[in-house]
């Protein structure tokens, strides 16, 4: 029964496609039109948090998956809306860091291989539901917060296809 067993899980593994064991790369974060025309209202400054808050999150997710020569994810934040003015906001509208307002952001991303042919989408949009519950909140508390989650889909959906499944 034991060999039985060994031999099937054995048969099972070399079933799952070649391509799933590929390691998986992070190209540069993209950003979206929407959030490309907020560039100077936000400052770059903010466009470039989100891009490494997004690289960092997802370098947790893939962590044990990351490597050259195999896929390839591109990830583009297609809109970010703060929960709390940004520096170039306070300065140009003359708005105070306590304000407030509802925050999240609208990401996507692709998985490539080697090639370059598209294998699978990813999209993902949260935005906070209620003014009230910005309350305390930091300048890209929610838009984090769609952020995290995107990388972490985006790890479970990688983990499954590669047959690790946690």
């Amino acid at each position: 029964m034991r060999r039985t067993m060994t031999a099937l899980l054995a048969i099972g593994a070399l079933a799952v496609p070649a391509l799933a064991q590929d390691p998986v790369s992070i190209s540069p974060i993209g950003f979206g039109p929407e959030l490309t025309e907020k560039a100077d209202e936000y400052g770059q400054r903010e466009l470039d948090y989100l891009a490494n808050e997004m690289r960092e999150d997802l370098e947790r997710e893939l962590s044990g998956m990351l490597g050259e020569n195999g896929l390839r994810l591109e990830v583009t934040i297609l809109d970010a809306t703060p929960n709390r003015p940004t520096m170039e906001q306070m300065a140009a509208r003359s708005l105070h860091h306590s304000s407030i307002s509802i925050g999240g952001a609208s990401l996507e991303a692709r998985l490539l291989d080697a090639s370059g042919a598209e294998l699978e989408t990813f999209s993902y949009s949260w935005r906070s539901h209620n003014i009230q519950d910005v309350v305390g909140y930091s300048r890209w508390t929610d838009a984090r917060r769609a952020m995290d989650r995107f990388a972490s889909d985006i790890g479970e959906s990688l983990s499954e296809r590669n047959g690790s499944g946690s």
